[in-house]
């Protein structure tokens, strides 16, 4: 449940680290290694203690597993977030290990492991919390994601499809559900205000169907969330609401900028690729609904 937080923290020190990455060399440079690898154990390091206080400070209870209300905390839409996660845990530790010199098909490995292992540690802590529990599927899903680039590595229709993430405020329903509880939410904990994100599959139209004129920088997209008519149980957890569907535009960011091709440039359009920004949209379930720029 707390894995994009803590993955966000050690965002901004692995890019700075990989921004202005040269092609592959054939040498490892020590140099480059021993700065990724304290840069990471000090930004998990202090990660660790923030969540160990804001997350889990709560009395532990012995080791357990979910007990199934992780199926329905967000119908879902969590896991996907997990998906995401591990996807993008492993693509920043892959770039790293790129920047210091690995080849491409070992560096891949390493981030899947790298995801993998980061993915395992959270929910080691989730199986002591009261909330919570070890979630074999927060695992199995998380881990799914790390392995992605592998995957795609290895197969070219693979690299034609690819995940995205967009988050506009729309509704309060996490916020209220979090008072009805008696708990305060933080105003900007968007991590956990799942009926405001949606998560996109992406699809290369030009690689699975030949066509004379469609944009090579245009794509389509599948989108998946949840409906802000969640609602507290006799036993004060989330039931209820629907998942919803979308089919929208998508942008190919590195191929709408094409231009602007610099080191620094390629790395900014890769990162932003993981983002699905507003496009014509249609809602297909649970009820249909046209939106000329979905958010």
């Amino acid at each position: 449940m707390n894995f994009k937080r803590l993955f966000s923290l050690s965002l901004l020190v692995l890019f700075a680290c990989s921004i202005n990455a040269k092609p592959d060399s054939t040498k490892i440079n020590k140099r480059r290694v021993l700065l990724v690898s304290s840069s990471l154990a000090a930004v998990l390091g202090g990660a660790y203690l923030y969540v160990e206080n804001a997350w889990w400070s709560n009395k532990q209870i012995p080791f357990h597993f979910d007990d199934g209300a992780d199926l329905t905390y967000a119908l879902n839409v969590d896991k996907v977030g997990h998906f995401m996660g591990g996807l993008e845990a492993a693509d920043f530790f892959s770039s790293s290990m790129k920047w210091v010199g690995m080849n491409e098909r070992k560096s891949l490995w390493y981030g899947a492991a790298f995801g993998s292992g980061l993915q395992l540690a959270i929910e080691m802590k989730d199986a002591y919390a009261p909330y919570w529990g070890f979630s074999k599927w927060d695992l199995i899903i998380g881990s799914t994601g790390s392995f992605w680039p592998v995957a795609q590595y290895y197969n070219t229709d693979l690299k034609a499809i690819n995940f995205k993430f967009s988050y506009y405020k729309q509704s309060n329903i996490y916020w209220d559900l979090e008072k009805q509880r008696g708990k305060e939410a933080n105003k900007y904990s968007w991590q956990d205000d799942y009926p405001n994100q949606t998560y996109w599959v992406t699809f290369d139209v030009n690689h699975f169907i030949e066509t004379c004129c469609w944009p090579d920088w245009l794509n389509v997209a599948v989108g998946f969330g949840i409906d802000d008519t969640q609602y507290l149980n006799s036993s004060n957890r989330k039931t209820g609401g629907n998942n919803e569907w979308y089919v929208a535009l998508d942008y190919d960011i590195p191929k709408l900028l094409k231009k602007w091709n610099s080191p620094t440039g390629k790395k900014v359009k890769h990162w932003l690729n993981y983002f699905h920004f507003p496009s014509p949209t249609i809602r297909i379930s649970p009820k249909l609904e046209l939106y000329p720029l979905f958010l």
